[in-house]
């Protein structure tokens, strides 16, 4: 870290340094793995000062998943609102979405940090999941939900909607977490912020044609 760098840290409350800190380590490594030591080391404080501000390293996560909250750009919700907002066809209003979603999920940077937790938290729950759950991934699924089943439409049955929805947003997981892999498996598949924005439009292209051939498939079953 340059001088430049430590001074500007040293500069912000410790409150936020920790808080900063701690969303970074939590999204890149887990809650596990992600040590209060680590989180104080990194935030230039003693392990005393997560106790006095968070109590504990329970609450210091539920704390990271609220600071990251609003550092997001535009979230997917966000554009949901926005598109609804405008009057957008449903199909538009999911397209965007779900290009949003990928795009929080994969870029770096403090403006991903809320989508990242919540794709480690999906994929490895901790104790304060069901917290997070009602503050965070709830709400995202029940937005999916409804965008889904406005371009569906009331054919299809709610336990296959819920079914859609998990894919839709398992693919952004998919591709926030294996992008190791994809580096060596598909390395034509980049994530600079030209990689990134084809990823996003692909996954949305990709989910809004499976939801257009089910839609028919369920519309043709329920005419019968």
């Amino acid at each position: 870290m340059t001088e430049e760098k430590r001074s500007d840290q040293e500069t912000e409350p410790a409150r936020a340094r920790i808080l900063q800190a701690a969303a970074q380590l939590f999204a890149d490594e887990g809650y596990r793995l992600a040590s209060v030591r680590r989180i104080c080391e990194a935030a230039r404080v003693n392990v005393a000062m997560v106790n006095y501000y968070f109590h504990s390293k329970e609450e210091l996560h539920l704390a990271a998943f609220d600071y990251a909250r609003e550092l997001a750009r535009a979230s997917a919700a966000d554009v949901a609102a926005a598109s609804a907002r405008a009057q957008l066809p449903p199909v538009e209003q999911l397209r965007l979405a779900i290009e949003a979603l990928v795009s929080d999920m994969l870029r770096s940077g403090p403006a991903s940090l809320f989508s990242r937790l919540v794709a480690r938290e999906l994929i490895e729950p901790t104790a304060a999941m069901h917290k997070l759950a009602e503050r965070n991934v709830r709400p995202q699924h029940a937005l999916f939900t409804g965008l889904i089943r406005g371009v569906v439409g009331p054919a299809m049955p709610d336990d296959v909607v819920q079914k859609c929805v998990f894919s839709v947003i398992g693919q952004a997981v998919f591709y926030a977490r294996s992008r190791i892999v994809h580096e060596l498996v598909a390395p034509e598949i980049t994530y600079d912020e030209a990689g990134l924005g084809s990823i996003a439009r692909h996954v949305a292209q990709f989910s809004l044609a499976a939801l257009e051939g089910m839609r028919r498939q369920y519309a043709v079953q329920a005419d019968a």
